[in-house]
């Protein structure tokens, strides 16, 4: 087990919500105060809702035991997540934008491309095969490639 930290670099408190899924802890509400940061032990992939004091925002991540979160203006670096089509037919990929700008549409990736997503924090991929009908979803990291097939 682990912690996943959540550090406010904001100007106001953020209260933070991390789950418990499969895992121990307690769920609730928690406050951090400006420039503070807490921590929660967990071993598994926990979702965190942090709402902002200073811009009335809800910000949603993925909370990776080991990781540390910075919440703050202009600290969140964005990256391209990058999906290759390794198949001999086309890919259909969608890619969540929580948190994100960008538009969680479908798009096509012909046989042998690549297609890139400019993304802040971890996101679920959805590819539909059509080489073999099925559907294969994947949490993606910004500044990585994914191979399909």
């Amino acid at each position: 087990m682990s912690d996943i930290t959540i550090v406010n670099d904001t100007k106001e408190k953020i209260t933070v919500s991390i789950t418990n899924i499969g895992d121990g802890g307690q769920p609730g509400f928690y406050e951090i105060a400006s420039k503070s940061s807490s921590s929660w032990k967990r071993s598994k992939l926990q979702v965190c809702y942090v709402l902002r004091a200073d811009n009335g925002k809800t910000e949603v991540l993925v909370g990776e035991p080991g990781k540390t979160y910075t919440i703050g203006e202009g600290n969140m670096i964005m990256n391209e997540v990058t999906i290759v089509n390794n198949t001999m037919e086309k890919i259909t990929v969608s890619i969540t934008n929580i948190d994100e700008n960008g538009h969680p549409e479908f798009f096509e990736i012909t046989s042998k491309n690549s297609s890139s997503w400019k993304r802040r924090n971890l996101q679920v991929c959805h590819v539909l095969r059509a080489d073999n009908g099925h559907t294969e979803v994947i949490v993606v990291e910004p500044g990585k490639n994914y191979q399909i097939g």
